[in-house]
């Protein structure tokens, strides 16, 4: 199973680098996905409340570089640190970020960022 959770992640990463995050979270994410950030999972339970907060993202942010810096595969579950560098509304944003993945049949069922 981890070989095609490396791929679905080096998948979902290039998504992120091609600006089609909607995309990839569509096809990767599981239906009762939830996401933290920094610890708080508020209003990111369950795909439908994911995606929108993915849509915000989107329709605010403007991505200049996502570069890859570490990527960790472990059975079902993965990680990678990110430097990102971003407009989102009128603010420059030049930040590392890591996000770590918990596999469920092949889509991600929990993502923490840090």
């Amino acid at each position: 199973m981890s070989q095609n959770n490396k791929s679905n992640l080096e998948a979902i990463i290039k998504g992120i680098q091609d600006n089609k995050i909607l995309e990839v979270f569509d096809k990767y994410y599981h239906d009762e996905i939830v996401m933290y950030e920094k610890g708080d999972s508020t209003n990111r339970v369950g795909k439908a409340a994911n995606r929108k907060a993915e849509e915000s993202f989107v329709n605010n942010a403007t991505i200049h570089e996502a570069k890859v810096l570490k990527t960790i595969i472990d059975g079902e579950n993965t990680a990678y640190e990110m430097f990102m560098d971003f407009t989102y509304g009128e603010h420059r944003i030049k930040k590392n970020q890591w996000a770590i993945q918990q596999w469920s049949n092949g889509l991600i069922i929990k993502e923490e960022f840090y």
